[in-house]
């Protein structure tokens, strides 16, 4: 074959490869058209419901999908982040047909609050993995249910000391709380724990209506035996449980001074001093009422004299007789 036939094949096979793409769409998004396309966007995590047990999880998952697309489906399956176990899957059909572009899937799963879980987010199309992503689930135990939030802080304590009888004091505990609720269903538990023994030298319950946008003045007197140390704390109850609790030192007497050696000892603690009755008088326990008897009950009658008063003459007579011989 002679070169001129050899170049003009060439130049024929050229000419062919640019007329064809004027006549056929061979390009890439062409194909993806036709094919149908879908990945992972973003997925962002939002807290539902939540009670003490679990939490309810909203999971808003974006996509990017074609216009056209057949045989897709989303699977989620959590695992539990400790043993790796898998605790729940579920699928998500994906509608064949929406418009091109970013679109959502949204899912609400309920998770027992005591664990936490990686979440696994896998895109198929025609029983093929196209994209998949993980999260982490960590926490849930610090959810709070809405009826038992307490948005309050400690800003202040007062100690004034009112009176001192005998060995006890009394002293006016006044705590200085910002609120950002108003809450009505709200108890405080004022105490008083001696320091060294962490025994209840007094206690007081308050029901108090919190109203927000001012500084509340929870107040309380106890009364303790003196030269001790405590703790005074005050705990906040709501619904029936304990959600906040704080704290502050009151040091009546710190430490005991030995004039010889100018040195310190610790304070010696007196049981018998924090017995909570010491103040009051003690009631007379009721005695018990004889029950009647029923009838038919058998009762037993008071004995009779009888040979037991024969027998004691007898005896009595022996030994004077014994006597005069």
């Amino acid at each position: 074959m002679s070169g001129k036939v050899v170049a003009a094949c060439i130049l024929l096979i050229f000419i062919i490869a640019l007329l064809i793409p004027q006549f056929v769409d061979i390009s890439a998004e062409q194909i993806k058209k036709e094919e149908g396309y879908v990945h992972l966007e973003n997925i962002e995590i939002k807290a539902e419901e939540v009670n003490e047990s679990h939490a309810s999880i909203k999971f808003i998952i974006s996509i990017y999908r074609s216009e056209i697309l057949s045989n897709a489906t989303l699977t989620i399956s959590t695992y539990d982040r400790i043993t790796d176990l898998l605790v729940n899957k579920i699928k998500i059909e994906i509608p064949e047909k929406g418009e091109e572009g970013v679109a959502e899937l949204n899912t609400t799963i309920s998770f027992e609050k005591n664990k936490d879980y990686n979440i696994n987010f896998r895109l198929e199309k025609d029983k093929r993995v196209v994209d998949s992503r993980g999260v982490s689930l960590r926490g849930l135990n610090t959810l709070i249910p809405k009826e038992k939030e307490l948005k309050m802080t400690l800003k202040d304590v007062d100690f004034e000391i009112t009176s001192v009888k005998n060995d006890t004091a009394t002293i006016k505990a006044r705590f200085y709380i910002d609120t950002m609720e108003d809450y009505s269903d709200v108890t405080f538990h004022i105490k008083a724990i001696q320091y060294e023994s962490n025994v209840l030298a007094d206690d007081d319950w308050l029901d108090v209506n919190v109203k927000k946008g001012k500084t509340l003045l929870v107040e309380s007197n106890l009364t303790v035996p003196k030269d001790y140390n405590y703790l005074v704390k005050i705990e906040v109850w709501r619904n029936g449980s304990l959600l906040k609790t704080w704290s502050k030192a009151l040091n009546l007497a710190p430490t005991k001074k030995v004039p010889e050696n100018v040195t310190e000892e610790e304070v010696k603690f007196k049981v018998s001093e924090f017995v909570k009755d010491r103040f009051i008088t003690p009631t007379p326990l009721p005695m018990p009422t004889p029950t009647p008897p029923m009838v038919g009950d058998i009762v037993p009658e008071k004995a009779t004299p009888g040979f037991e008063i024969v027998l004691a003459l007898i005896a009595t007579g022996g030994v004077l007789l014994w006597k005069r011989r």
